[in-house]
């Protein structure tokens, strides 16, 4: 039997690296393999690895084929959801001017804005905006463009342009990971950019996911945990 090739023996590693599921940036791997990221993205270019590299992180090509489903989503663990909603709801005060991020769970939270609550609901998601199309005495802006069935959100410059017109006195944030390392993160690059620009525009952030998210880390980053002021779901938080 031939000797290893350096390939092989980095891909090995990087396949340790990413046990247990683990998703490592680039980066890191390239630092702790010390070789280049060059060099790592050729490794991966090939379909035979198991592993693959997309927006910057490392997994294993299974892994990657767990994508979030909106309509699926929304049939998966919804009592918790709608506790946590109804938590997220008292912080709601007239007045308000309030961003709700895309996602099943705060579908809920738009489900729990209370009518003639004299606040507006600043939203990129379309299940969001349905809901809160149905309340009388609410007001609804609608961060539209491009449309994502797979999320339910829309995506656009125009959309930026908006938030960076709207002061938001409390912006609530969905995730599906929480991670160390990778920071907040979701499965959509396309949500990035809103959501990142929806933290600039709030005076106060609160992230809204269950425990199950902690020690998970997605495909794209758009916050660190330090930049919310509140998690409902932390784990010990009941």
């Amino acid at each position: 039997m031939g000797r290893p090739s350096g390939r092989s023996l980095r891909v090995e590693e990087m396949k340790k690296l990413c046990a247990s599921g683990a998703i490592v940036h680039i980066g890191e791997a390239a630092r702790q393999l010390q070789t280049s990221e060059i060099t790592i993205r050729r490794d991966l270019s090939g379909q035979d690895s198991g592993l693959l590299c997309l927006g910057g992180y490392i997994m294993f090509a299974e892994g990657a084929g767990e994508r979030y489903s909106l309509s699926r989503a929304q049939d998966t663990n919804a009592g918790e959801k709608q506790r946590l909603a109804r938590k997220a709801a008292k912080l709601i005060e007239p007045g308000d001017t309030i961003f709700i991020d895309c996602g099943s769970t705060l579908q809920y939270l738009a489900a729990a804005v209370p009518e003639d609550a004299n606040v507006t609901v600043v939203t990129q998601a379309l299940n969001i905006a349905d809901e809160i199309a149905k309340r009388r005495g609410v007001s609804l802006i609608l961060l539209a463009g491009h449309y994502h069935p797979e999320s339910g959100s829309f995506s656009s410059q125009t959309a930026l342009d908006m938030l960076a017109e709207v002061n938001i006195t409390k912006g609530f944030f969905s995730a599906a990971g929480v991670h160390e390392r990778a920071g907040v993160t979701c499965f959509h690059f396309h949500e990035v950019a809103v959501k990142r620009h929806a933290i600039r525009r709030s005076h106060r952030r609160i992230l809204v996911c269950d425990p199950s998210k902690l020690g998970r880390s997605r495909p794209a980053t758009f916050g660190d945990l330090s930049d919310f002021e509140i998690w409902i779901g932390q784990p010990g938080s009941g």
